[in-house]
């Protein structure tokens, strides 16, 4: 059985979601609130691919938000500054539909549960290596493992029917009450990752060239253990270890999202993962020294473009 998606937030992951969901025959909306991804893929008859080094152009349809076709499931992927105006302006063709986060972060499900309703939310985490080259064209390699479960906290056909769709279109998907675990885990790993990435203006293989960089990432996720051990979540802190060093020998090359977002001149995911950790930590009067610079770096860092157009010339 086919379904209706639409990914809210067609960038890298979103439109990589979008992409594998279309070659297995379900109707695919990718939505952007920028003209320039659409119309690149209207202009070259799809969107164009490359999975593990094979090269696709992969037909479906993608729009503005504004011009939203109606669907039964939407897959948010926005950046999450960008979660709560996007849920707030949800357009009238949307608005009956079971909403899944799988957005980077801690705190999302609770934010579209607020909008959306907890009996229609989904909150999930995936770890798919994602990369946007630019309006019309994506890349993706390696192994994809999402995991998810309804926030109601009850068994639903719809999210075990949404997990096997992910995985039939080669997104290995766990539909788990367990979910919270994972969304923690990944929130260490990327806490860990993204902002050393980001102000390295490097990537996982630097990390694992220059063995002080590695040694730092697992420092970084020591702290946020330490947080989430006090505040009572279980997170298997073998497992976010593993991760760091997985993708330090084998994505070498990837550009995590707040690397690719500094680059851009965009805001970065930094205050729901290291600014989150930091706000969880001072309730529990945790010291997370690593996370706090980092955190401050990144606020300078996303601030500083907009600073030098001040700049008068001599």
């Amino acid at each position: 059985m086919t379904r209706r998606y639409s990914i809210l937030g067609a960038g890298a992951m979103g439109s990589v979601f979008g992409a594998k969901l279309a070659m297995r025959g379900h109707s695919v909306e990718l939505l952007t609130r920028s003209p320039e991804h659409p119309e690149a893929i209207r202009r070259q008859g799809g969107l164009r691919c490359r999975f593990d080094g094979q090269e696709a152009v992969v037909p479906l349809n993608a729009e503005q938000v504004e011009q939203a076709h109606e669907a039964e499931v939407v897959l948010l992927f926005t950046k999450t500054h960008q979660l709560e105006p996007a849920l707030q302006q949800l357009p009238p063709a949307l608005q009956g539909a079971w909403m899944v986060t799988l957005q980077n972060g801690l705190g999302n499900g609770e934010k579209v549960a607020h909008y959306a309703g907890l009996e229609r939310t989904v909150e999930g985490v995936s770890l798919v290596p994602a990369e946007y080259l630019g309006p019309g064209a994506v890349a993706s390699s390696g192994s994809a493992e999402t995991w998810m479960y309804a926030a109601s906290g009850k068994a639903e056909p719809l999210v075990e029917q949404v997990g096997q769709d992910l995985t039939e279109a080669g997104l290995k998907t766990t539909v788990t009450p367990e979910v919270g675990k994972f969304i923690w885990q990944k929130a260490c790993f990327n806490i860990a990752m993204n902002a050393l990435c980001g102000l390295t203006q490097g990537s996982p293989g630097m990390l694992e060239h220059f063995s002080d960089g590695k040694a730092l990432a697992h420092e970084i996720a020591d702290e946020a253990l330490q947080v989430a051990r006090v505040a009572g979540i279980s997170v298997e802190a073998a497992q976010v270890h593993e991760l760091i060093d997985y993708a330090c020998s084998r994505h070498t090359y990837h550009r995590p999202s707040m690397l690719q977002d500094l680059l851009a001149e965009r805001l970065t995911e930094i205050e729901t993962l290291n600014g989150f950790l930091i706000r969880m930590a001072e309730r529990h009067d945790v010291p997370v020294p690593l996370s706090t610079l980092l955190t401050r770096m990144i606020r300078l860092r996303e601030r500083a473009p907009a600073f030098w157009v001040t700049e008068t010339p001599h």
